[in-house]
């Protein structure tokens, strides 16, 4: 077995060490929203006044935050400096529609 060969074993185990580390944190992620939805809807009146617009930009945060974040590690992150403006972007526009949807909605 030659150097390069280590080289890309090392590396290959190191991506899929990164991916089973995020699979994990993404399913706590979605433990959690389950946990803290169920626990916020237990009771609740379906005709009640439902989620305002701080309750809604909070999880908007979220989402768009969790939306980008997975945008930006599968476009590899190439050319990072060029990418943040769009990404910046991106995440200010996901921000604003998750907003007004969640709280138009909810």
């Amino acid at each position: 077995m030659g150097e390069g060969d280590r080289q890309d074993r090392k590396e290959a185990t190191k991506l899929f060490v990164a991916a089973a580390v995020a699979l994990v944190l993404l399913v706590l992620m979605g433990v959690a929203g389950f946990y803290y939805l169920t626990a916020a809807m237990g009771q609740a009146d379906p005709f009640s006044d439902g989620l305002g617009l701080k309750s809604a930009a909070l999880i908007s945060f979220a989402v768009s935050f969790v939306a980008i974040l997975v945008m930006a590690v599968a476009s590899g992150g190439d050319a990072i400096l060029g990418e943040l403006p769009f990404t910046i972007a991106g995440f200010l526009i996901f921000f604003v529609i998750f907003w007004l949807m969640i709280a138009w909605i909810f």
